[in-house]
């Protein structure tokens, strides 16, 4: 692979990361309308009773992980106990660790149709695209001011780059929205928790934002009907293993 070209998209992507959490670090609070976003996710009647739950939704997706293997998950729920160690008695929500996903594009978000020509398209495409194994980097933890926690992800072998320009240029109904990333959703803040405890927060993410977490093979690709948002509910259409 052309190093200049690695180095640009690699340079890109932690831009955009730091990007992306400036705010939270700006912030001496989560502020009710930038979290509304988040909160829009679970019924109202989950938030009432303080326990989240995702909301119904339809979306196919191309995805791995979902499971990752037991160390991955084991260390990603460290950190979401940590979180939790420093906000427990705020509302909030961490994605099981058996639902921990690496998502690759989506081809249907909730607003959007969808019929099974679709899904025969997306399909035909996955019994032609040459699916590599790759190493996925999981280096940091950070906080974005909508509340959304995630673990950074870095695909240095850019498949994930191939594998969304490959559906972009072959459907014509592949979504605009699209995530240029590699990382791995690990949950929500759901409410304001105070300036003492959102420094406490600042700090411990400054702590967490550059350490190397783990490292994983990623040699399965799975088409999924998302049914419930953070993978509660979902059916396997199919899965492409390397």
């Amino acid at each position: 692979m052309n190093k200049i070209i690695q180095n640009n998209y690699l340079n890109y992507l932690t831009n955009s990361y730091n990007n992306a959490s400036k705010d939270f670090f700006d912030n001496d609070d989560f502020y009710i309308s930038q979290i509304q976003s988040s909160i829009g996710l679970f019924t109202e009647k989950s938030l009432n009773k303080g326990i989240p739950k995702p909301k119904k939704l339809e979306v196919y997706a191309l995805l791995s992980g979902i499971s990752f293997e037991n160390k991955i998950q084991k260390r990603l729920l460290n950190i979401q106990n940590e979180i939790n160690a420093l906000i427990p008695e705020k509302l909030k929500y961490f994605v099981k660790p058996e639902n921990l996903g690496l998502e690759h594009c989506v081809f249907k978000w909730p607003n959007e149709k969808w019929d099974t020509k679709k899904e025969k398209q997306v399909n035909n495409l996955l019994d032609i695209y040459p699916f590599e194994s790759f190493n996925l980097e999981i280096i940091g933890i950070q906080i974005h001011s909508d509340g959304c926690v995630i673990a950074k992800g870095y695909d240095k072998a850019l498949q994930m780059e191939k594998i969304r320009s490959f559906f972009k240029n072959n459907l014509d109904f592949f979504p605009e929205k699209q995530s240029n990333w590699s990382h791995i959703p690990l949950g929500r803040i759901l409410e304001p928790i105070g300036e003492k405890k959102y420094s406490l927060l600042k700090n411990y993410i400054t702590k967490k934002q550059n350490l190397k977490i783990a490292s994983t093979t990623i040699k399965d690709f799975k088409f999924i009907f998302e049914k419930r948002w953070y993978m509660e509910d979902r059916n396997l259409i199919r899965i492409i293993e390397v």
